[in-house]
């Protein structure tokens, strides 16, 4: 889970699916902003968004029946979503993404 670099709290996993999804959000307990990392966005491109966009792309090559293609595209959701609030680093200020 990320740590509030101001205060060092440990962040809830709500609070950190919430980050995740805005990219900026107010430390629960110091109230200091917090931002999501350059490096954990590209982390996150890299490692779950593209396989989405593999799969989405490559499912016309496999001839994937179209419940087995939404089982996969559900699964590779539901796996983000749990494990995303898991790798986020957090930083004091926003840094440009390049």
């Amino acid at each position: 889970m990320p740590e509030c670099q101001n205060c060092g709290f440990q962040w809830a996993w709500k609070d950190s699916l919430i980050i995740s999804i805005k990219n900026t959000k107010k430390c629960p307990n110091c109230g200091q902003r917090q931002y999501v990392t350059p490096n954990t966005k590209k982390s996150h491109l890299l490692f779950y968004y593209l396989p989405c966009m593999i799969l989405i792309t490559a499912n016309p090559l496999f001839h994937l029946n179209d419940a087995v293609f939404f089982m996969l595209l559900l699964s590779l959701a539901l796996v983000m979503t749990v494990t995303i609030p898991y790798t986020i680093k957090l930083a004091n200020e926003q840094k440009p993404l390049w």
